[in-house]
């Protein structure tokens, strides 16, 4: 074969594979703890949305019973906030099975406490500056929302502590929320939320629970479609209005598939490389 074919059989192999729905490589781990060693971690990017920027923080106000000061904050206890936070290290696969868990705290509410906070899926990327819901996040996102506030409004939950899933929409996925004053929300509000999402029926479990008390919701189950979220990136927003909190994040831990280039890439790699090594003899 001639070197100029062998150059054009691996170019045109690598355009149509980059153009094609990417190969997924073996489990990506995430593992961060932002009150300790991922403190100041380059791994999230900070978009800030209104008010204070978001970021990490040593806020010397905190202490027992809340903890450690350290820590990822969102937004902090005054009104008119919204803060935004995403993983810079590389994209995910959504659409597969994947596991997350997050501890989170809100402390020091004004007014009540308000609006609340949310993990999100997007395929806008950390440039990303979204409301609870994910307004502002294109066609295809998830939202795992919890809201601290009964706002009355439009997919607001109507409920005073709430868990709400938005999956590309403006309403809870399904058409209803989940009622979380059972777990209790007195200070100091401390939580972990696990979440496991199955590709094969498009299910998202979730299990909340209150770190002080104990109380958990058990596994509640949304029905989900993230099929189009091939190369997704995950991250968290909050926002305060006329009520505020601070709005923090303890730690992240998550289990996904990457997006990865497959043998195929490297053949068409291989391919160009023997084309130029051929022309290089002929000189």
């Amino acid at each position: 074969m001639r070197t100029s074919a062998i150059c054009a059989a691996g170019l045109g192999l690598l355009a149509a594979l980059l153009f094609s729905t990417p190969a997924w490589s073996g489990a990506y781990a995430i593992d961060l703890d932002f009150t300790g060693p991922d403190y100041g971690s380059s791994s999230m990017t900070f978009v800030n949305g209104s008010g204070s920027a978001p970021g990490y923080v040593t806020d010397p106000s905190i202490g027992a019973p809340y903890g450690g000061n350290k820590r990822l904050r969102l937004t902090s206890n005054a009104g008119g906030q919204r803060g935004n936070a995403w993983f810079a290290d590389d994209f995910v696969v959504a659409s597969e099975d994947w596991t997350a868990a997050i501890h989170w705290q809100m402390t020091y509410g004004s007014g009540g406490g308000a609006d609340g906070m949310a993990f999100h899926m997007q395929a806008i990327g950390t440039g990303a500056d979204t409301f609870l819901q994910g307004q502002g996040l294109g066609l295809d996102f998830l939202s795992v929302v919890f809201r601290t506030y009964n706002g009355g409004g439009p997919g607001d939950c109507g409920m005073d502590f709430a868990l709400g899933v938005y999956n590309s929409s403006g309403s809870p996925s399904g058409g209803a929320c989940v009622d979380l004053s059972g777990l209790g929300g007195t200070e100091p509000w401390s939580y972990t939320v696990e979440m496991a999402h199955t590709a094969l029926t498009d299910n998202l479990a979730i299990t909340v629970t209150n770190t002080n008390s104990g109380n958990t919701t058990g596994t509640l189950n949304f029905t989900v479609d993230l099929s189009e979220l091939d190369e997704a990136t995950p991250g968290f927003s909050a926002q305060t209005g006329g009520s505020a909190e601070n709005h923090d994040v303890l730690s992240f831990q998550a289990n996904f598939t990457v997006p990865e280039p497959g043998t195929a890439v490297l053949m068409g790699l291989g391919l160009v490389g023997l084309g130029w090594a051929g022309r290089g003899r002929k000189r």
